[in-house]
């Protein structure tokens, strides 16, 4: 989808119809009520199940993270993307929490008809006001230099990977951090209620560290446009090891509610703002460092690099880690190991189950401290590109200003420092 957006040098179209088509596919799931089916439908509704979340899926990741990831490279530049990118980076979480909050009464009463018909509605609808509020780069020209499977290809090719190594090492960076969080986010509820011993007043520490990583993120990205981005790769890294290693910690405060909680909401902020700043770098130093023919090549390739890799590596070593480190569920009404809560009968968890570990946070810590191998040649080359390109903007500038001056420009200035 990305490489197809750079052929025809449009990126609108496949943003705001990929929206809408994303959102009738969702909506479409609606239509199987929400009725129980008997064993001999099952396999076919499974079947046709997996079939549409495909379908989803595939104009999701071309309308989305291809066409519209490319465009926000199109219309941004290195004075706003660390900014444009924390942003972009604290939408899900947003949503996330717009759907835990909004719509979680729909799913706990069986309303699913209402939820897929509401959830969809909005996607389709955000494709609409696309149609009529996106406009294309005036820069954007199409690119036809090679055939359409050779383009498909041209970002695996090991010589254009060395010609744009840099790009490759802001999504390794950019990978490891998502490998930070796919180590225990598709466990959150649970280890929050059940690991850390939050219970059901889980979400009075969840949402104090949803905002406080988010004002974090934002003050972060903004700082980091003005005085450069080499400044805060080293810190932020650090950040996410500290954190996981801090919620960590919480296994050993023996159930202390004052110590759990601080060392919760200090550590998660940590873990969270980490992760949505690393996008504001990573993801906008890659966005710099990307040719301008080649924005959807590129982004199609981030997908594959931060989002399906981080899931598949997960997927494969978080099962070892919970059988490795998870205390068994023995008996209901105790704790199953030293630093756990008491387990009781229906929350989730049955006799014989592991309960998901506290070493979830230390393996995310150590991921995080993977990052600081692609932060180590990013900051050494960033400064000095950085003040190539406000150089390469300054005569731009100057030029359709229709007049030079060898006067460097406040972000030149700010860079220098």
């Amino acid at each position: 989808g990305g490489v197809l957006s750079d052929r025809v040098g449009k990126r609108k179209v496949f943003i705001s119809w990929g929206y809408i088509i994303w959102g009738l596919v969702t909506a479409s799931f609606a239509f199987f009520g929400d009725e129980h089916y008997t064993d001999e439908h099952l396999v076919a509704i499974v079947v046709i199940f997996v079939i549409m979340d495909c379908v989803m899926t595939v104009f999701g990741s071309m309308s989305n993270d291809a066409a519209f990831s490319s465009w926000v490279t199109d219309v941004t530049d290195i004075t706003n993307r660390g900014f444009v990118d924390v942003i972009l980076s604290i939408m899900p979480v947003a949503a996330l929490m717009i759907i835990f909050v909004g719509f979680d009464g729909l799913t706990q009463n069986g309303q699913w008809t209402l939820f897929f018909i509401i959830l969809g509605g909005m996607t389709a609808l955000s494709g609409v006001l696309g149609l009529f509020l996106l406009k294309d780069s005036p820069a954007l020209k199409p690119d036809k230099s090679g055939r359409y499977l050779q383009e498909v290809a041209y970002g695996f090719t090991p010589k254009n990977v060395k010609q744009h190594k840099m790009i490759y090492i802001c999504l390794v960076g950019m990978m490891f951090s998502g490998l930070a969080m796919q180590f225990w986010q598709p466990y959150m509820i649970m280890m929050l209620q059940y690991t850390l011993g939050f219970g059901a007043n889980f979400v009075i520490p969840l949402a104090a560290v949803i905002l406080l990583s988010a004002a974090m993120a934002v003050a972060g990205g903004k700082l980091m446009d003005k005085y450069g981005k080499e400044k805060f790769f080293w810190p932020v890294a650090a950040a996410g090891v500290v954190g996981g290693i801090m919620v960590f910690l919480i296994k050993y405060v023996n159930g202390n509610a004052a110590a759990t909680y601080v060392l919760f909401i200090v550590g998660g902020t940590l873990i969270e703002s980490a992760s949505l700043l690393a996008a504001g770098l990573f993801n906008a130093t890659a966005r710099d460092y990307t040719p301008k023919d080649k924005a959807g090549c590129f982004q199609g390739i981030r997908i594959v690099i931060y989002v399906t890799l981080p899931m598949v590596i997960a997927s494969i070593f978080c099962p070892l880690i919970i059988n490795a480190f998870g205390p068994e569920v023995l008996q209901f009404g105790v704790s199953p190991g030293a630093g756990y809560p008491v387990i009781n009968e229906g929350i989730g968890y049955n006799v014989g189950d592991k309960v998901y570990p506290f070493e979830l946070f230390l393996f995310s810590a150590l991921s995080a401290l993977l990052m600081f191998v692609p932060t180590y040649f990013v900051y050494k080359k960033n400064k000095q590109f950085r003040l190539e390109k406000l150089r390469e903007l300054n005569v731009v500038a100057q030029s359709e200003d229709g007049h030079a001056d060898d006067q460097p420009s406040d972000g030149e200035q700010a860079a220098a420092q």
